[in-house]
């Protein structure tokens, strides 16, 4: 019944079936024989995902062509917040460095000192990771946020 459908394919293989992985082979083929490169995209990239409660991330990959799942507007977005995250760890873990050598060099360093240098753009996050380098006390840190407030 999923297999006569373009609509029902994503869920094939979550259906009552004794071999998963030939299900999954037999919804590939159907899928890559979908005309409307669009249609065919969305419905790869949602089969992979639905497929990926039941079977190995392996099998999936090496089943259904990944170069047709980047083109569907799931994958895409799915990939926009995965980037959008990492970027998002990439500058806590820079801020989280930054605060670190200011202790070091300056000792602690007050709340409001601490919310302000984690309030910075990463343009600014950078150039205080050098500028840094060239302080002895907190006040040299203050004097240099001000000149970026």
């Amino acid at each position: 019944m999923f297999l006569g459908s373009p609509g029902l394919l994503a869920f094939a293989a979550l259906s009552k079936t004794s071999d998963r992985s030939q299900t999954l082979q037999q919804t590939a083929q159907l899928i890559d024989n979908i005309a409307n490169q669009q249609v065919q995209s969305n419905v790869a990239a949602s089969t992979a995902i639905i497929a990926g409660l039941v079977l190995e991330k392996e099998l999936i990959n090496r089943l259904l062509r990944r170069d047709i799942m980047r083109e569907s507007v799931i994958y895409q977005e799915m990939q926009a917040e995965a980037e959008a995250e990492a970027e998002a760890r990439g500058i806590q873990r820079e801020q989280q460095l930054i605060l670190r050598l200011l202790t070091r060099r300056l000792g602690n360093l007050t709340p409001e000192l601490t919310e302000e240098v984690q309030r910075l753009p990463v343009e600014q996050l950078e150039a205080l990771g050098e500028a840094l380098l060239d302080f002895s006390k907190p006040e040299e840190l203050v004097a240099w946020l001000e000149q970026y407030d």
